[in-house]
């Protein structure tokens, strides 16, 4: 009877123990961007579910706690335990950070998830993020985006010196080549800067969440492909101190609701979009591909920027040379299986 008591006290003790916490998390994009704001709901939501309400993360839409560029900053420093956000926000104080965002004429969706989880990305990316006291993921992947919103045609190379367009991370950088004025927005300003001539283009995501914010009423020339993009990430960051002070079954818990995500966002977002290409369409919008001249220019100065930016940075030279090392082997698979 004696053993049976002490054994129920600490099944009380235990109990007792396991207390909720819950945590801000912080994200880059606003809560009514489809796919990106009902996304991270279900993240909180499968973290709640498996860890039976023990972890629960509080979503907050752009600017309620932090600007977007900030984030990262409020996280390392723990004023703000987690966030959601874009790679490439990073690459100022981490060039390499950018790779983990999106990488131009780079993977597909399913080859990006692949080289990050089984061809060693992740553990380059955390390494990346250490000296900043932050520890991230890929939690929720973007398809495929669009080459962007003009208020004017392309035609030709030079059709793109001196204009002014809001990209992020490295197409910045290739587009400079090319003359034009590369900036970084939050995605809230972009339509404003659009209105009033500040942007001449933008480029922002795939038809479904452009649709939302408005670009077909002021830019009447839609892009295609989204070269700077193919595939996407959005991440998932946490304090250090605070991811290492969780238990290995709440850390496997967020690991696994990301990995939900990851699969969610691809199947959600690749259903559904001719819906508002046709939409565009009816309102004005030429929907077109770059010319192919514009294209190989754009390879080509992604090659440069490519090769600068390993020069420069060691790390950056090592997550290009682990994804093409992974790449090497994946595209020999996917050729020999090609059907056309």
């Amino acid at each position: 009877m004696k053993k049976l008591l002490i054994g129920a006290a600490l099944a009380v003790m235990t109990a007792a123990g396991a207390q909720a916490e819950d945590y801000n998390l912080q994200s880059a994009f606003a809560k009514q961007l489809p796919v990106l704001g009902p996304g991270i709901d279900r993240f909180a939501a499968t973290v709640s579910t498996l860890t039976n309400g023990e972890v629960n993360f509080i979503h907050l839409g752009d600017g309620e706690l932090s600007p977007a560029f900030e984030i990262f900053d409020n996280v390392g420093a723990g004023a703000i335990p987690a966030g959601m956000s874009f790679a490439a926000y990073a690459a100022g104080k981490a060039p390499a950070a950018a790779l983990f965002g999106s990488m131009p004429f780079g993977p597909d969706a399913i080859k990006y998830v692949s080289w990050v989880h089984h061809g060693g990305g992740l553990e380059l990316w955390r390494e990346i993020y250490e000296p900043f006291n932050v520890v991230p993921m890929p939690c929720g992947v973007i398809i495929s985006e669009a080459g962007g919103w003009y208020t004017k045609e392309i035609n030709s190379v030079e059709d793109l010196q001196g204009l002014n367009i809001r990209i992020g991370g490295l197409g910045g950088a290739i587009l400079a080549k090319l003359g034009a004025n590369a900036m970084s927005l939050p995605a809230g300003e972009i339509s404003t800067a659009l209105e009033t001539g500040r942007l001449d283009a933008t480029e922002l995501s795939f038809p479904m969440v452009d649709r939302l914010l408005g670009f077909d009423k002021v830019a009447k020339n839609y892009y295609f492909p989204g070269w700077h993009q193919p595939s996407g990430f959005i991440e998932f960051y946490m304090n250090k101190d605070m991811w290492d002070g969780l238990t290995e079954q709440h850390r496997t818990a967020i690991e696994t609701a990301c990995m939900d995500l990851n699969l969610w966002t691809i199947g959600t977002a690749v259903v559904g979009q001719q819906q508002y290409l046709d939409a565009f369409r009816a309102n004005g919008v030429e929907v077109r591909r770059f010319p192919d001249e514009v294209i190989e220019a754009l390879r080509t100065a992604s090659d440069a920027v490519y090769a600068e930016q390993s020069a420069a940075d060691p790390m950056f030279a090592r997550v290009v040379e682990s994804y093409q090392a992974f790449s090497k082997a994946y595209d020999e698979y996917e050729a020999l299986n090609s059907l056309e």
